[in-house]
């Protein structure tokens, strides 16, 4: 059997279609003519076993602690805002205490936390409460090169454990509020964005994206605020930029840092509380499962193969992408849990109801709620039919997991024949 090679369809991996090959060698003679000849990220045809993975993991990681204080407190904070103000002017001063590690205080914190300090590993931040209750009183997020080079995000967890114990408090719980995890592949023709918008499948419609002239830099999927955000963008260009091309040469194990693309999925607590990861220790158990789902279900580039979008084939590229789930640890099947709990307590969709009843009242001009709600009613019932109402209400009983008896055919009712909709 020969071997056959699949090549990436077009200029930066983006031509319509495998068949049609010899149409597609004329398009990308057209395209090479206009470009550059010494241009080689316009290299038309690129074999994909030429596209290699370089490194994958973690990039970031923010982590909420759930601190006591205790009875130092008020003497503790009166510290922290002393240096707060010391670092005013000149915006950050170095603390060197006995006990505690090195570390910056700066003038200014973060949301609903006053005070921030840095050390090597993390930025912290410090909240004014004495305890935590629903929410984390310290929050920290870590420094790349710390997740990459120095210590595993157990080892992390546990030293910022030992700076806070050195402060005076006591942790009793941590949660992940946010992960990032990546993957970097050297693709030497690159990516287009007619290729990912043209190939790409997934649960989020909204996307965006930078360009430098006629050249691919950074594409989105999924809103700035939404639980989930894919990156895919070119990761050489970002290292130029910061300077920091040696560090990453270093980490990818090679002496070119050209045509080095980064496949990249913002994960926050929303998404994370839904495949019941919590602790550090959970998030390594499902780092594997967080991947497969990313790459598979939210998102992913398939051939243009069927009409219908879930049954087309995984495009060769996104196959190697998705075969990073070995590099993440061992799969524990772990699904993602959507939280059903409100929609099974009659007194939160009560609510709902009177707050839209108000609502009605006032665009009605009817602020007697009898009136009101007898108006209201005699429209809602007019808008459904006693049957479709029945059929859907048992189906949504279904779909909330609660059990079903077998119906019998009731007549109508005299408000229904009074509103002549019965039969």
């Amino acid at each position: 059997m020969k071997t056959q090679k699949t090549t990436i369809e077009s200029a930066q991996l983006g031509a319509p279609g495998r068949e049609g090959a010899s149409k597609q060698a004329g398009a990308c003679k057209d395209e090479q003519k206009s470009m550059v000849e010494s241009v080689t990220h316009h290299a038309l045809i690129t074999d994909i076993e030429n596209i290699h993975r370089l490194t994958s993991g973690i990039d970031t990681l923010d982590v909420g602690f759930y601190v006591t204080w205790g009875d130092n407190w008020d003497e503790l904070k009166q510290r922290f805002d002393e240096r707060k103000a010391n670092a005013y002017g000149k915006g950050e001063n170095i603390i060197e205490e006995e006990g505690s590690r090195p570390h910056i205080f700066y003038a200014g914190g973060n949301r609903n936390y006053r005070y921030h300090v840095k050390y090597p590993e993390y930025d912290g931040f410090i909240s004014i409460h004495e305890s935590a209750n629903q929410s984390p009183n310290v929050y920290v997020s870590f420094a790349s090169e710390a997740l990459h080079w120095e210590l595993s995000e157990k080892e992390l967890i546990e030293l910022v454990t030992s700076d806070i114990e050195a402060f005076g408090g006591t942790v009793s719980q941590h949660k992940i509020s946010r992960c990032d995890l990546y993957a970097d592949f050297r693709i030497p023709c690159g990516l287009s964005l007619e290729f990912l918008k043209s190939y790409m499948v997934g649960k989020a419609d909204k996307t965006s994206h930078f360009m430098d002239g006629d050249k691919l830099e950074t594409f989105y999927c999924g809103s700035k605020s939404s639980p989930i955000e894919l990156r895919l963008y070119d990761k050489s260009a970002e290292i130029k930029k910061d300077g920091c091309e040696e560090r990453w040469l270093l980490l990818w194990f090679t002496d070119d840092p050209k045509n080095v693309w980064r496949i990249e999925f913002q994960i926050r607590r929303a998404v994370l509380k839904q495949f019941r990861i919590n602790s550090i220790s959970d998030l390594n158990n499902k780092k594997a499962d967080l991947w497969k789902y990313m790459t598979g279900e939210w998102f992913s580039l398939r051939n243009r193969d069927n009409q219908n979008q879930s049954r087309r084939t995984i495009h060769p590229f996104w196959e190697k992408v998705q075969a990073c789930v070995q590099n993440f640890g061992i799969e524990q099947g772990t699904k993602r849990h959507y939280e059903k709990s409100k929609a099974t307590f009659i007194k939160w969709h009560m609510q709902r109801i009177v707050n839209l009843l108000i609502t009605c009242a006032a665009i009605l001009k009817e602020y007697d709620p009898e009136s009101c709600l007898m108006k209201v009613n005699s429209r809602i019932l007019q808008s459904v039919s006693k049957e479709d109402f029945k059929e859907k209400a048992r189906k949504k009983s279904i779909e909330l997991g609660v059990a079903v008896n077998k119906e019998t055919k009731q007549p109508a009712s005299d408000l229904y024949k009074k509103l002549g909709l019965g039969k």
